[in-house]
């Protein structure tokens, strides 16, 4: 029976070190945690914000955020997006042909994401003689 606080936490780390548990520091707040399952885990469990959501939560939107920021390729596909879209509240074009040219969008994109396409042959598609080009905000 453990007499103390002290007891019952000596008790604990002696078993992780038993049982191997790994550690990690989480990369979104910065605190310890037992690496459990996949082992390519870098953010922790804890709720972290007023909205109930956890480190793992905000840490994979964070790192999505990141790499489509600095994703040339994804902001000129996301520019000229929503810039069709708004086409469909102005009656610019029909719903139909903006979900067609969307599917036709994301084909060409992911052809230039692998390689079989060159950046600027892209951002001349979807301008189609427009002033579109990679590199929007």
């Amino acid at each position: 029976m453990p007499e103390s606080v002290y007891d019952i936490i000596d008790y604990h780390v002696r078993e992780c070190v038993k049982r191997e548990v790994r550690m990690r520091v989480c990369k979104n707040c910065g605190r310890y945690f037992a690496v459990t399952g996949h082992g390519g885990v870098e953010y922790c469990d804890r709720v972290c914000d007023k909205k109930g959501r956890t480190c793992r939560e905000v840490g994979a939107i964070t790192a999505w955020t990141k790499r489509r920021r600095e994703d040339d390729i994804f902001k000129a596909y996301r520019w000229e997006y929503k810039k069709r879209f708004a086409w469909i509240k102005s009656g610019r074009i029909e719903p139909a042909a903006f979900y067609a040219w969307g599917e036709e969008a994301r084909r060409k994109k992911g052809t230039c994401e692998a390689g079989e396409v060159l950046e600027g042959a892209f951002g001349e598609w979807f301008g189609k003689g427009e002033s579109t080009a990679i590199g929007h905000g």
